[in-house]
């Protein structure tokens, strides 16, 4: 199977075949009108076969086989708590929001058979990614990632909804909600206990992780100096989410017990997923550029064999 890398750069090729189409090229002695049906149809044809095969060369084509076997994936759904408290200082030199996304990070690295999809909330969720193997697309959309406090707030319930309705329609057998958070619901008119319970009917787990502690802790402000917030973090309700879908309830008071928690993640069952099977390329804009080059000589060879001849008086036109 032939897959474009770069398909829209294909549309560089169509003003020249426009052009080729528009204008025919004529072989031979300038004195003398092509007549065979072999001039006629290369004069007509190999202009824009040339074009054709430049652009496809740009586009970069790949021809890609199947790879044998499948991977053992699980599909996780990763919901990140992007509320204003995430800005809190657990140690002087990386606050709870850098320390989840560089740990998120790794963990995805750590599992390139897996699929995720990235969902973050605060007041509202919102679906970053469905579920997706571009493993690649998910780290720079993790490393652009920023808070908005104009929508500040923790709606859990709405959150781990959302998830559920991510993961719904999944066919692996291991299907797991990765919940992140440190704080208290809110915001929502979903409760985390209705999302669990849609989550266990529809044989989802979901592992929640609670960061920091309660208590007085430490912000950054934007125009500098430190701010003291206090926040409560509700692991009773997030122990009774994780024990209702048959998860695990982990609490992380710093950066290395989140470390820890989704190092427990990777423990999880893996399932064999038998769609969209894995496929490798094989560049082919070398053997673009090759047929271009033989398209392109004996056009270089008659435009030399013409050059300083008068211009026939049977070529129409100015």
């Amino acid at each position: 199977m032939i897959a474009l890398r770069h398909p829209l750069l294909m549309l560089l090729a169509v003003p020249l075949v426009i052009w080729a189409w528009r204008v025919v090229y004529r072989w031979g002695i300038p004195s003398s009108r092509p007549s065979s049906r072999l001039a006629r149809l290369t004069s007509r044809w190999i202009p824009i076969l040339l074009a054709l095969a430049l652009g496809l060369a740009a586009a970069g084509p790949e021809w890609r086989t199947p790879l044998r076997g499948a991977a053992p994936v699980v599909d996780l759904a990763v919901v990140l708590d992007g509320s204003s408290s995430m800005r809190i200082l657990d140690r002087p030199d990386e606050d709870r929001w850098h320390a989840a996304r560089r740990t998120l990070a790794q963990f995805v690295l750590r599992r390139p058979d897996d699929r995720f999809a990235l969902i973050l909330f605060s007041a509202h969720p919102v679906t970053l990614s469905p579920l997706t193997a571009d493993h690649l697309r998910l780290l720079r959309m993790l490393a652009r990632l920023d808070i908005d406090s104009r929508d500040d707030g923790t709606a859990i319930g709405s959150a781990l909804m959302t998830a559920v309705r991510r993961l719904e329609d999944s066919p692996a057998r291991s299907r797991v909600i990765l919940l992140i958070t440190d704080g208290v619901q809110n915001r929502g008119r979903v409760t985390p206990q209705e999302a669990a319970e849609e989550a266990r009917r529809n044989g989802i787990r979901i592992h929640a992780v609670a960061l920091g502690s309660s208590g007085e802790s430490l912000v950054p402000l934007e125009g500098g100096g430190f701010a003291r917030l206090r926040v409560e973090v509700d692991h009773a309700t997030l122990q009774q989410v994780a024990h209702l879908t048959g998860g695990e309830f982990f609490s992380a008071e710093d950066p290395a017990g989140l470390e820890n928690s989704l190092a427990s993640v990777d423990r999880l069952e893996k399932t064999l997923l038998p769609v969209d099977p894995p496929t490798e390329g094989r560049p082919m804009a070398l053997w673009c550029l090759l047929a271009a080059a033989l398209l392109a000589l004996p056009l270089a060879v008659d435009l030399a064999f013409k050059r300083g001849r008068p211009r026939p008086a049977w070529v129409e036109g100015p």
